[in-house]
């Protein structure tokens, strides 16, 4: 049987809009138990039983370096801590996610990409343990200069996403359709964005049936990247207000703002770790603030509050993504694809369009595609050219995977 091909306007549907509220109920409460709760009550234990210390001590009499020692608990600590969680990883991610029809992978690629995951976070984990505890050792302002560095490590992480990361994960091929990659280079161009070296396509569909893209690099080295389930299921006008979106990310220089912001936001919980190991060092065993068996209690104190902070750090996310929807409006000036490419977003992902405000105030890093979707409308009444509409290339019905 052909496939059938997208068709413009989509509209929500019923059914998809009545299990979007069953399936964020259950995620939120998953989300809280392995995201925050278990790596919590994990750290506290091993703080508390004394364990910590033992395993601290029993590195450094076996290695006789310091930092080998730090880099082998930070590895056993990140493995255990694993292995407690993957039961609830394991629900929520396989089980949930199959329950819903989200997921598409098997148990062996579910697996496979959990043991990716954790190799690429022991790499980085031991990283950064490595020059968070070369900053203890060294200024009692660790914490400040923690927060610069780390804020400047995540632009580091965001240039080299498509091309050292994303392979990791997914199989990432160039863009086979000629047509559609020259008119997204055509809108990025117009809109000030140049040398995009690369417009790639990720294999989306062999592990979820969400949609997206994601624009990535600084300076003369940029990508737009696709998932195969947006150009397989959206139209050629949806697939452009989705990129132009992502444009607005860039030219907005939302990755410096937020790499700004996400510094500024661990201030407070380093400050804090800080207080808490010299305040506790004594009483818990340690050897003073740099033993590395101050790790969990640092984590506990980054995860709790990151939580805490979570309000305000989602709220300013939500208005990032605000600006970034009004850009994908400018570029693209297509206001009624963009609100169809909401819809059919939301239907993919089963996201609720309308959430509880206090649901939303805390834990939403978007607007909900209802508040987009509004935005859009009210772009086209008041602020959208209805000739230029009339001309825009986008407007073509065909869909984006015709040739």
């Amino acid at each position: 049987m052909q496939k059938s091909e997208p068709k413009e306007g989509y509209e929500y549907d019923a059914s998809k809009r009545a299990l979007a509220s069953r399936y964020e109920s259950v995620k939120l409460r998953l989300g809280f138990i392995d995201g925050t709760l278990v790596p919590i009550a994990f750290s506290l234990i091993l703080l508390f039983s004394g364990a910590s210390t033992q395993l601290s001590r029993l590195l450094s009499t076996t290695v006789s370096s310091y930092w080998v020692s730090l880099g082998l608990y930070l590895i056993i600590f990140i493995v255990l801590l694993t292995v407690v969680e993957a039961p609830f990883s394991f629900y929520s991610g396989f089980i949930v996610d199959h329950r819903f029809s989200l997921s598409t992978q098997n148990v062996k690629g579910w697996f496979l990409d959990e043991v990716k995951g954790l190799g690429v976070e022991v790499v980085f984990a031991v990283l950064a343990g490595a020059i968070l505890y070369y900053l203890i050792r060294t200024t009692p302002l660790w914490w400040i200069v923690a927060a610069v560095i780390f804020a400047a490590f995540s632009i580091f992480l965001s240039t080299i996403l498509p091309y050292v990361i994303l392979p990791i994960f997914y199989k990432v091929t160039p863009i086979s359709d000629e047509q559609l990659k020259a008119e997204l280079v055509q809108m990025s161009e117009r809109m000030g964005v140049k040398n995009i070296d690369r417009v790639l396509v990720a294999d989306e569909s062999s592990k979820s049936v969400r949609a997206n893209a994601f624009f990535s690099g600084v300076g003369k080295s940029k990508a737009i990247v696709l998932f195969d389930t947006l150009l397989n299921n959206f139209t050629r006008r949806e697939i452009a207000t989705v990129v132009a979106h992502e444009l607005g990310h860039y030219v907005n220089k939302d990755i410096w703002k937020e790499a700004a912001t996400s510094g500024l936001f661990l201030i407070p919980p380093f400050f804090i770790a800080d207080y808490a190991l010299r305040a506790g060092s004594s009483s818990l065993g340690f050897t003073g603030i740099a033993d590395p068996a101050g790790i969990p209690l640092i984590i506990t104190v980054l995860i709790g509050m990151n939580f805490a902070l979570q309000p305000f750090t989602n709220g300013i996310a939500r208005l990032v993504e605000r600006r970034a929807d009004e850009f994908g409006l400018r570029a693209a000036n297509d206001p009624t694809a963009q609100a169809s490419a909401e819809r059919r977003l939301a239907d993919l992902s089963l996201s609720v369009d309308t959430p509880n405000k206090l649901v939303e105030y805390l834990f939403y890093t978007h607007p909900p595609s209802s508040k987009r979707i509004q935005l859009a409308e009210r772009w086209r009444e008041t602020e959208a050219n209805p000739e230029s509409l009339q001309k825009s290339k986008y407007t073509s019905a065909s869909p984006a995977n015709q040739p």
